[in-house]
C-alpha cells in the first residue's frame, strides 16, 4: 500500500524554522555538548526528536563547526596565545582554554592541539598545575602599624546558590553581603530566575541569613509541603561543612578570581586608583562590579557545561551538571524543585523585606550612576574585561 502521507510512522515532533535550528545547533557547538546531549536538548528546547544521522545532516547543512575540522594551526595558535596572555596566574589548563575559545568565538579546537600549543608557549605552566604541586610560599614583607584609611576597605562581595549535583543556579555580585534585606533579595532573585524553590535550603549560619530563612519557610508553607518537623526546609551549617557551595570558591579563584584580584592590586600599586577621592571610589564600584559579574557569568557557563572527571567511589553521575539537572531521570534521580509564580515573588519582596531591591543593589548614588553611564557611552562603551578595566576607568575619570 502506498504511504501517501510520506511519513515513516515515527513522530519526530515539529521541526523548528531553519534560522532557529541553525542558531540552536551553533550554540550546541559553542557549549561543546556531546552528540547525545544535543539530541536531548533538541527535545527539551523545541520538542524535536531526531537521531544521530539526521543531526549529522543538519550540522553539515548549517555548517556547524566541529573539533574534527579545526582552523589552520596559525589561527589556533593565535587564539590559544590570546587566552593564555589573559591568564596571569597561569592556572588555566587545556580544557579551560578550549572551552573559553569555543564559547567566545564559536571555534572548537581539539584539546590535544590546545595542550600542544600551550606547552610550547609556556612549558612551566603545566608544572605549576601538576596535581600535588605545592603552592609557592608567599614572600612576607615588613609589618606596619595600622594608620588612617587602613580601616577603609573596598571589595566586591559574591553570593551564590548551587544544586547538590554541582550546577550553579545563581551567582551574583552584591554591594553588601552582610545585610539581611540584601541577602533576602538575592534569594528571591534566585527563585525568580529559576522559577522554582528548592526542597531544602542549606546555608552558613549568620545574622544576614535570617530573612532568607524566613522566605524559604514561607514558600514552603504556601506550597503545602511537609511540615518543618517532617523535613526542615532550611539547614544551617558551618562554612567548612557546606561543601557544595564553599568548594566552588576555590574553582572560581582558579578560573578568574585570582587574575582579577592581581589586576586590581596592580592598578592600585601603579597609582591608578585614588581611595581618598569619592568619585574614584564610586567609579571603581560601578565599573569593576560589572566586570566581575561578566566573568562570574562566564564561570557559571563553564562550570555547568564541563563534565566531571571519573572517580571510582563517586555516587553522583559523571555527566555535566547542566545535563544532570535537566534530565535527572536518566541518572535515577528526581527533580524536586517546586514552581513559584513570579507574582508571589513580587509580593514577598513587598511584604517581607524592609528595603527595595533597587536600594540594596545600589553600588553608587543614582545621580553618579547616570553620569557614569553617559560617560561610558561617550567613550564608546568599551568591552568589559579585567585586563582592560583600569584603562576604561582611567579614560572615564
Amino acid at each position: 500500500m502506498v504511504n501517501e502521507a510520506g511519513k515513516n510512522g515515527v513522530n519526530n515532533g515539529t521541526k523548528p524554522p531553519d534560522e532557529v535550528l541553525k542558531t540552536t545547533l551553533h550554540d550546541f557547538a559553542r557549549r561543546q555538548l556531546s552528540i547525545d546531549d544535543r539530541l536531548a536538548e533538541l527535545v527539551r528546547l523545541h520538542g524535536y526528536s531526531i537521531k544521530k544521522s539526521l543531526l549529522k545532516t543538519l550540522n553539515n547543512k548549517f555548517e556547524v563547526p566541529s573539533v574534527r575540522k579545526p582552523p589552520p594551526l596559525p589561527v589556533c595558535t593565535a587564539l590559544v596565545a590570546q587566552k593564555m596572555s589573559e591568564n596571569n596566574s597561569r592556572r588555566h589548563g587545556p580544557t579551560t582554554i578550549q572551552h573559553q575559545i569555543a564559547r567566545e568565538t564559536g571555534i572548537p579546537i581539539p584539546r590535544d592541539m590546545v595542550r600542544s600549543i600551550a606547552h610550547t608557549i609556556d612549558p612551566e605552566g603545566a608544572e605549576l598545575r601538576f596535581p600535588g604541586k605545592k603552592t609557592p610560599f608567599k614572600v612576607r614583607g615588613q609589618l606596619k602599624a595600622v594608620g588612617p584609611m587602613e580601616e577603609v576597605h573596598l571589595g566586591i562581595p559574591i553570593y551564590g546558590f548551587c544544586d547538590h549535583t554541582g550546577k550553579i543556579l545563581h551567582l551574583t555580585v552584591i554591594p553588601n553581603d552582610r545585610k539581611e534585606d540584601a541577602i533576602g533579595h538575592v534569594y528571591l532573585d534566585f527563585v525568580e530566575s529559576t522559577g522554582e524553590m528548592p526542597v531544602q535550603l542549606t546555608f552558613d549560619g549568620g545574622n544576614e541569613t535570617g530573612l532568607m530563612k524566613a522566605l524559604q519557610q514561607e514558600l514552603w508553607l504556601l506550597a503545602d509541603k511537609l511540615t518543618e518537623l517532617d523535613r526542615p526546609s532550611t539547614v544551617t551549617l558551618k562554612s567548612t561543612d557546606n561543601i557544595p557551595i564553599e568548594s566552588l570558591w576555590s574553582y572560581w579563584q582558579t578560573y578568574a578570581g585570582q587574575n582579577i584580584k592581581e589586576m586590581i592590586l596592580q592598578g592600585n600599586a601603579d597609582g591608578l586608583f585614588a581611595p581618598g577621592n569619592p568619585n574614584h571610589v564610586n567609579l571603581f564600584q560601578w565599573l569593576w562590579s560589572r566586570i566581575v559579574q561578566l566573568h562570574l557569568d562566564e564561570f557559571q557557563d563553564h562550570w555547568n557545561t564541563t563534565p566531571r572527571r571519573s572517580q571510582k567511589f563517586k555516587l553522583l553521575p559523571m555527566a555535566t551538571p547542566e545535563m544532570i539537572f535537566f534530565y535527572p531521570e536518566q541518572y535515577d534521580m528526581l527533580h524536586c524543585g517546586t514552581t513559584v509564580p513570579a507574582e508571589l515573588v513580587k509580593e514577598l519582596r513587598a511584604t517581607h523585606l524592609n528595603k527595595t531591591r533597587a536600594e540594596v543593589m545600589e553600588w553608587v548614588p543614582q545621580v553618579f550612576d547616570q553620569l557614569v553611564r553617559d560617560t561610558y557611552e561617550y567613550i564608546g562603551s568599551p568591552g568589559l574585561h579585567y585586563t582592560t578595566g583600569w584603562v576604561t576607568l582611567t579614560v572615564s575619570s
